[in-house]
């Protein structure tokens, strides 16, 4: 099928396609919505690749399996080729790199700052000098200045009003490169022309400018060393470059101790960098332990209300909340012992990730507890219906290390309410009492009565009741 492997990396000029925001929008739909979940427990891992393979296909055949086609360059990419691709510009996990191109948008006080220096030294050499380049660099500085905080403004305001997708960040990291260089560039020429002059005053303010510049607001966008290392370069080496041509005085001197300082300054940029992907891999972590149950890596509690808080309540559709336990899981700790029953739960998370549709949450609650909230609900069938897939699916034999067979039963209530209206409090509350009753009942499943908030006694006539009562066998 495939008649060469070609390796294309993001850098080097005979790349035959650059990631295109219509390809990002396409292949990061689930990237985008990875939360700090998606971060492994234990070390942070590297979710990330400089060198993608592409398989070229030589000919499709109607046998082929059709997989997503990259339209700007019509290589063909599976889901994990397309993921791999998405990460060729960073080398963050995608959560981390969110984090670090956000706090590029706190940098408006800086900013203010070193653009109004740059204005008072731009003007004070041109009264100095009289020379049309210092003001001509001037006045180009303070457009970039203004320009920067605009564009800083404009970040800011997106990310309050929504959560950003990865290919707005890239655009907004893309950006926030141009504008720093488009400060940095005429700072560098600025400190360059000062050096050139003869003024001893003039190379104290040039000295002070680059400085200034370079450990200020250079460093507080280290969180991309990129973008702070051409920052550094474009104002620094000018200026460099410009005292090393007078070795007749000290400016040679000013000159290599720049150099010096300018090498401090890339390793810094660096060391920052990894600290502050440290500490927000360590936060995100802490976060996700906060929010996910560590057996079976399902939602808590925590993490169920706030996935159930963040659904839209504005479209007036329905939600139901099934909540299940499993009926003799005791019986499976006490004949197997507390590992096997805690794998026996990590293949029940496992089943119900396979059975739920896309965009249900699933959580464990307790012991053998769990939850599925189903959101978004358009057909009134649609409950009962993935009821019975979680009754059907769990129900079956479990097969523990090729060891044990275990089966188990389970006791389903589900309530279903108007997602505008609708508390998670109450719905786990009616669908707890109703998997209660229904265990009563000898297991199944069935959905809690509308308006009624007392237990139920016994089920109706035309409630589903499923499966024997759970045994455990080996």
């Amino acid at each position: 099928m495939f008649e060469s492997r070609k390796r294309h990396h993001f850098f080097p000029s005979n790349l035959r396609c650059l990631i295109c925001c219509r390809c990002l929008s396409r292949g990061s739909k689930r990237l985008s919505g990875i939360s700090a979940s998606a971060l492994p427990r234990g070390t942070p891992r590297r979710d990330t690749a400089h060198v993608v393979d592409v398989a070229v296909p030589r000919q499709q055949s109607a046998s082929t399996p059709q997989h997503p086609v990259n339209d700007c360059c019509d290589i063909e990419l599976s889901s994990s080729q397309r993921s791999e691709w998405l990460m060729l510009r960073h080398t963050e996990p995608v959560e981390v790199y969110k984090a670090l191109v956000a706090a590029l948008a706190d940098n408006l006080l800086p900013i203010a700052a070193i653009g109004a220096t740059f204005f008072s030294i731009g003007f004070y050499a041109y009264l100095e000098t009289g020379a049309v380049g210092a003001l001509a660099i001037t006045v180009f500085g303070v457009v970039a200045s203004i320009g920067k905080a605009l564009f800083i403004l404009f970040h800011r305001r997106i990310i309050a009003r929504r959560e950003p997708t990865l290919c707005d960040i890239r655009k907004f990291e893309a950006g926030h490169a141009i504008t720093t260089w488009c400060m940095a560039a005429p700072m560098g020429a600025l400190g360059a022309l000062l050096f050139s002059l003869p003024d001893l005053s003039l190379h104290v303010v040039a000295t002070a400018l680059v400085f200034g510049y370079c450990a200020g607001v250079a460093t507080r966008i280290s969180v991309r060393p990129k973008i702070a290392t051409g920052a550094v370069l474009l104002t620094a080496a000018p200026a460099i470059a410009s005292a090393a041509f007078h070795i007749e005085d000290a400016r040679l001197l000013t000159g290599a101790v720049f150099l010096m300082f300018l090498i401090s300054a890339l390793e810094t940029i660096a060391h920052l960098h990894r600290s502050a992907c440290r500490l927000i891999t360590m936060r995100l972590q802490m976060a996700t332990l906060a929010r996910r149950d560590p057996l079976t890596e399902l939602s808590n509690r925590l993490g169920l209300r706030e996935a159930y808080d963040a659904l839209p309540r504005e479209d007036r559709s329905r939600v139901a909340v099934h909540v299940f336990d499993l009926d003799g899981f005791k019986a499976v700790n006490d004949a197997f012992g507390h590992a096997t029953g805690d794998r026996l739960l990590q293949e029940v998370a496992g089943r119900l990730r396979r059975i739920v549709g896309q965009g249900d949450i699933v959580a464990r609650i307790g012991g053998d507890e769990f939850v599925v909230v189903q959101p978004g609900l358009k057909d009134p069938a649609a409950p009962d219906a993935l009821a019975q897939r979680i009754h059907a699916g769990l129900s079956e034999a479990y097969r523990i290390d090729g060891g044990q067979t275990i089966r188990v039963g389970l006791s389903l209530g589900y309530s279903i309410a108007s997602s505008d209206t609708a508390s998670l409090d109450a719905l786990l509350r009616d669908a707890d009492a109703t998997s209660y009753a229904v265990k009563r009942d000898g297991g199944g499943f069935r959905a809690h009565r509308e308006g009624s908030r007392s237990m139920p006694q016994s089920l109706p006539t035309d409630a589903i009741v499923a499966g024997p009562q759970a045994v455990a066998t080996a």
